[in-house]
């Protein structure tokens, strides 16, 4: 098991960051908007959905979000609650603090971003 398999930022996220419910069919943010946090699901599922197809299903401990955040670029998915879901939104400057000050949090960012690419690759 990788050092980033083990790392759950879900009790660090709900501390820091600001939490939203959302119902199932909700959109969280859409393909082509502005990217201002990254999301920690706290609990429930997200479906993250390009050009009407759902990518992907993720739970619980999983983050979205990232990539905009780092690029600064609009969002490239749309991505929407397919259950009752409480996600941990962390904004631009938390994000950069915790990129420079936790290299835990580094590992866990280049697990995700890693899981996003192999996922899309795996869709195209």
């Amino acid at each position: 098991m990788a050092v980033v398999d083990k790392i759950d930022f879900r009790t660090f996220a709900h501390s820091v960051g600001t939490l939203m419910d959302y119902a199932p069919g909700d959109t969280i943010f859409r393909e082509g908007d502005e990217a201002r946090y990254m999301y920690v699901i706290i609990d429930g599922l997200v479906e993250v959905v390009s050009h009407h197809k759902v990518l992907e299903t993720i739970g619980e401990g999983a983050s979205f979000g990232i990539l905009s955040l780092i690029d600064s670029h609009h969002r490239t998915i749309t991505a929407r609650a397919s259950t009752p879901t409480r996600i941990a939104l962390i904004d631009g400057k938390k994000f950069r603090y915790m990129v420079e000050e936790m290299p835990q949090f580094c590992w866990y960012v280049i697990g995700e971003l890693a899981h996003r690419l192999r996922v899309t690759n795996a869709a195209l």
